[in-house]
């Protein structure tokens, strides 16, 4: 006997405090999202009376708890002694089918209670056990894990069943993206592991340490905010960072290294796979007093992050999270704080630069912060993707965890800010699911590949030709430029000196230029994150080629007897103080430093194994050093800053 009975409404159960009954729990980890529907099996029909399905649509990836669907009676009301009564929660989604089941046979006092999941390509047998039980299937074209387990033995035929669909790998990074040097993946999770017992999330030792294993092994850099707890970040989270590949991190932000540690540290920490080659950090001048804020450090922490010969620019900060009169200046004074901490690093306008981490401002801010934000930052805004908030708190738009570019330094040809829920199946943390009460965001960034040509400080003999030139693989406009000025007409990505004289030299740099749009995309979410329309990003960019330097004098000077094997100079360039060492010790000798038009600067006696010479008193710009040993000659350029 079968009957099939689909609720559009809510049906309601009378309950006591005695009424013995079962619930069907689920946590949808998956990227389809099902509508619910009940279908009864077996000898007996439970009446509408006795049961209620609790929800008609469940999100993927969407509540941050389980969602309950389903609960029946299980008293004699409801399947008399002897009768058998099966139920099939249908979740419906948009390419697969699954059956919640549960089985209630009558006793003589209640019901017994069984449980089961079936789905596309198989069928779990009915089970009473306590254990967990797991089995892997495909959904939505995705690896799924199903995971279930009751909570307790049914002795008081109160026994609710957890299930959870979960795809693995939580989200995927194409693989050529990891040998590629013009793109970076980038993401920013406030994970909030906060110190001395503040009340928060539990559990921050093992979400530490199981987190990792979750991140794509294809992923560049990844920025945690509120990492705050000593013991979770030294003793889990680090160990097991490096044992995925991120084996360079940054200093937590503004450590506090005082007995007593407040106010803690800011939290933010940068981890990579590639090399990190410098980093720096920023304490913020104010904080609010309303949301505790001043009770840690924060500010903005900075990494420079070479891949694969590539430098990109990581800015991670947690700024003010309140929303009293104290906590809104603070955030407007911090907007200023991050824009001057980026221009004082002196980055490279040719160099990406990104940055992000919990702004806690949204696009659907009161008070007009969002547009005071990109006023005070001047980001550029990648498409955003994945969900319309990433706090769990269903308000669309609400989007205060951001990776955003830079659009004063090399701006990316396609970005994507991508909102995800990081989650986790271990038995540790079977209950509690989430690793944060924030969503993660996660940048991708392609950028142009863009090279110079025959770059560096020359000299040339009058007569001489030089071409040098930019190597871009996007449509790129072109000027160049002798000692600022441009050059009237050389707008090609080649720049060529024939029949040289001294009106040639100068400084030369090419100005590369580009144009990327953003917010042209039609759905929602870029109606809100782009409150003045589609943005026309200029990249504006200068590519310096060195100084060039048309000299008669230094022509003659017999450059082929150079034999730079025979003495090492350091460091070239230089500000003034210049070493040399000799490949082996001389008895007697002489150098000589010439000047571009020919004139001796210094000149002094050599012995021994090296020698030292000051040319800080002299003009920054290239210089020819002779050594003479033996009446053998040998010459090297030189470059003082």
């Amino acid at each position: 006997m079968r009957v099939t009975i689909l609720l559009t409404s809510v049906i309601s159960v009378v309950a006591s405090a005695t009424f013995a009954q079962s619930t069907l729990r689920l946590r949808n980890s998956t990227w389809q999202d099902f509508n619910l529907e009940v279908v009864q099996s077996g000898p007996a029909i439970v009446q509408p009376t006795e049961w209620e399905l609790l929800e008609d649509t469940v999100l993927g990836w969407w509540d941050d708890a389980p969602v309950s669907v389903f609960q029946c009676s299980r008293t004699n009301s409801a399947v008399a002694e002897g009768d058998t009564a099966i139920f099939d929660i249908l979740l419906q989604g948009a390419m697969d089918t699954l059956q919640l089941r549960m089985r209630l046979i009558g006793l003589d006092a209640g019901t017994s209670m069984e449980f089961a999941i079936s789905g596309p390509g198989f069928s779990q047998p009915w089970s009473d056990s306590p254990d967990f039980q797991e089995l892997e299937t495909t959904l939505f074209g995705k690896n799924t894990i199903i995971k279930c387990r009751p909570d307790n033995d049914d002795a008081t035929q109160q026994r609710n069943v957890f299930f959870t669909l979960h795809d693995l790998p939580i989200y995927e990074i194409d693989e050529t993206d990891f040998s590629e040097p013009n793109v970076m993946n980038a993401m920013f999770y406030n994970i909030q592991m906060l110190p001395f017992g503040v009340s928060g999330m539990l559990q921050a030792n093992d979400r530490a340490a199981l987190l990792p294993a979750q991140i794509s092994p294809y992923q560049d850099v990844v920025v945690f905010e509120e990492l705050f707890d000593d013991v979770p970040r030294e003793s889990h989270m680090i160990p097991a960072m490096a044992d995925v590949g991120f084996i360079y991190h940054t200093e937590i932000l503004n450590p506090n290294n005082s007995i007593i540690p407040i106010p803690w540290n800011g939290g933010v920490i940068i981890f990579s796979r590639w090399p990190i080659e410098f980093e720096d950090d920023f304490d913020f001048s104010l904080c609010g007093q309303a949301s505790q804020d001043c009770l840690a450090n924060k500010g903005i922490k900075y990494a420079r992050v070479n891949k694969l010969g590539k430098k990109y620019h990581i800015f991670g900060t947690h700024m003010d999270a309140g929303g009293e009169a104290d906590d809104i200046l603070a955030k407007r004074t911090q907007m200023g704080e991050m824009r001057d901490f980026i221009d004082v690093q002196n980055i490279p306008d040719g160099e990406p630069v990104i940055f992000g981490g919990d702004f806690n401002v949204a696009p659907t801010h009161e008070l007009n912060l969002y547009p005071a934000m990109l006023d005070s930052i001047g980001p550029y805004i990648p498409h955003p993707i994945g969900y319309p908030n990433s706090t769990f708190s269903g308000d669309f738009g609400k989007v205060i965890d951001n990776v955003w570019g830079d659009r004063s330094h090399l701006v990316a040809l396609e970005s994507t800010n991508e909102v995800i829920t990081m989650r986790s199946l271990e038995p540790v943390l079977w209950e509690l699911g989430e690793f944060s009460d924030h969503r993660c965001a996660l940048g991708r960034f392609v950028y142009p590949d863009i090279e110079m040509v025959g770059a560096g400080d020359t000299v040339l003999c009058p007569g001489e030709s030089i071409t040098f030139g930019v190597e871009s693989d996007t449509d790129v406009s072109y000027q160049w430029e002798k000692d600022s000025e441009e050059l009237a007409g050389e707008i090609a990505a080649e720049l060529v000196i024939a029949d040289a004289t001294e009106a040639h030299s100068g400084q030369y740099r090419c100005v590369v230029r580009y144009d990327v749009i953003y917010g042209n995309v039609d759905d929602s979410l870029t109606q809100v994150f782009y409150p003045f329309g589609i943005d026309t990003v200029r990249s504006v960019f200068n590519y310096e080629f060195g100084q060039i330097t048309v000299s008669q004098p230094l022509c003659e000077l017999s450059v082929e007897e150079t034999a730079p094997s025979a003495f090492t100079v350091y460091p070239n360039p230089s500000e003034g103080l210049i070493d040399l060492q000799f490949s082996k010790p001389i008895l007697s000798g002489r150098m000589e430093v010439l000047d571009m038009i020919g004139r001796t600067v210094i000149r002094q006696q050599i012995s021994g194994s090296n020698a030292t010479m000051d040319l800080a008193a002299n003009p920054s710009g290239i210089y020819l050093l002779m050594v003479e040993v033996d009446g053998i000659r040998s010459n090297q350029r030189i470059v003082l800053e």
